[in-house]
């Protein structure tokens, strides 16, 4: 893992009480992803021994993937944190420290840029405000005037509206805007390597 922030005297202030606010965040997000994957296995236990017994439970396979899912998806955006994203640094380890520097505030900016985009698609989809506004919270009738059927669609075994199961996606819209932002943030206040001027 890669921590590239160092703050100096005069911006250890905000950008240092943010990166310990992504730091939290993140270390929640692994927590999370490892309960998935705690109850991913359980899941698949129960599985096993329903089947073994002849009472197969239909449900368990739909809840494992969708645990899956929000699984990777907590993991994905602590990583952005940690900076532990799978990369091919084949160009970066051959840079100077300022090019070095350079390239991952470039990167960083752009995962900010793509977070932003996710998270304007994603009230495109969920369309909260019109929900809540015009039509307070009535899903139904908000399924009906909008054809827009996010919330009132129903999961195949859960017995839940998959509008639920959804939900990971704007946590990790959210989270990991806040964590390429933060990034950035301390990219730009980092002390420039001793030497360079």
């Amino acid at each position: 893992m890669e921590h590239l922030y160092r703050p100096t005297p005069a911006n250890a202030t905000t950008s240092h009480r943010l990166h310990r606010l992504s730091h939290a965040l993140a270390a929640f997000e692994i927590y999370a992803a490892a309960s998935c994957l705690g109850l991913i296995f359980l899941l698949l236990l129960l599985n096993i021994l329903t089947r073994l017994a002849s009472h197969s439970l239909y449900w368990i396979d739909e809840a494992a993937v969708s645990l899956m899912v929000w699984m990777a998806l907590f993991a994905a955006s602590a990583g952005i944190h940690y900076r532990s994203a799978i990369a091919i640094t084949l160009l970066k380890d051959r840079l100077s420290p300022s090019l070095h520097h350079g390239l991952t505030l470039i990167v960083d900016v752009c995962l900010s840029l793509f977070f932003v985009v996710f998270l304007y698609l994603l009230i495109l989809a969920f369309d909260p405000f019109t929900l809540l506004v015009k039509y307070q919270g009535d899903t139904h009738a908000f399924a009906a005037a909008q054809l827009n059927f996010i919330y009132d669609e129903p999961t195949m075994t859960l017995g839940i509206k998959k509008g639920w199961v959804w939900l990971i996606l704007p946590w990790f819209a959210v989270c990991g805007l806040f964590h390429s932002g933060v990034n950035v943030l301390c990219a730009i206040c980092q002390r420039r390597p001793q030497g360079e001027h």
